[in-house]
């Protein structure tokens, strides 16, 4: 039976090829293309449709999305307004944290984190071979009017039609965490642009982190959600940044640093 699901997923992932080759997609190599395939569950449909939505949305946004300044990733990536978990969480999913209140919207658009966020995809596909699945983790703590005033109602038809059909991983869960009253106002204004499938992932947990817990695992948390890990000093993304082979996947995958 396991030899059979092995072959049939092998001449999947074979179809799922020839239809790459005919939609004139960019970018062919099997490690780029097997993103989709396993991120969408090894559904040729969905995972095609996902791959022609990122090359579209990329191709559109190509000056600012593929050019960026050294400089300016690494303050990103020491701002950590993303971050990634060290480790999977429970169910083998990878997590996502979005930190809020260490975004200055005066300082840091918010297309600017969007962009730094495919940039940072790119980086994770760098240490792990294969992603099945991701959770995100929303903490609004310390959300105030000035992030408010940072977003927009087409900033954030981009951010969930990127996040929800253009990765190559499928979104399990989305926590909301540690938000002030002042959520529901940011919820009112992505809503319009979040279908019923996105709306049943998400959960809102203010402080209480045990769903966290049970499916992230308390080893893997930030200390701030009753976890064990400390990630305000860790330089893991810029080791991985500056590593040669990183940066060769990243040349091959069309971004020009400056």
């Amino acid at each position: 039976m396991e030899n059979e699901n092995k072959e049939q997923k092998y001449e999947s992932f074979k179809e799922f090829e020839k239809l790459a080759r005919e939609k004139n997609i960019n970018r062919l190599d099997k490690s780029y293309l097997r993103r989709f395939f396993v991120g969408r569950q090894y559904d040729t449909v969905a995972a095609l449709k996902a791959l022609q939505n990122y090359e579209s949305f990329v191709k559109r946004r190509k000056e600012r999305w593929l050019t960026m300044k050294k400089t300016r990733i690494e303050l990103l990536i020491q701002y950590q307004i993303v971050e990634i978990l060290l480790s999977p969480g429970i169910q083998g999913q990878y997590i996502v944290w979005i930190r809020l209140e260490n975004w200055d919207p005066g300082t840091v658009e918010a297309d600017e984190i969007l962009e730094f966020s495919g940039l940072l995809c790119e980086l994770l596909y760098a240490e792990a071979d294969e992603i099945h699945s991701i959770d995100i983790i929303v903490d609004l703590h310390n959300f105030s009017l000035k992030h408010l005033y940072g977003l927009s109602p087409k900033f954030a038809k981009r951010m969930v039609f990127f996040m929800a059909e253009c990765l190559p991983m499928i979104m399990s869960h989305i926590y909301v965490v540690r938000q002030p009253k002042i959520f529901y106002l940011v919820y009112s204004l992505f809503k319009p642009f979040l279908d019923e499938n996105i709306r049943k992932t998400i959960k809102i947990c203010g402080h209480n982190y045990q769903l966290l817990t049970g499916t992230i695992g308390k080893h893997n948390l930030p200390i701030e959600f009753d976890g064990t890990v400390n990630y305000s000093k860790l330089t893991r993304w810029l080791n991985i940044f500056h590593n040669n082979r990183t940066q060769k996947g990243l040349k091959l995958a069309g971004y020009e640093f400056v």
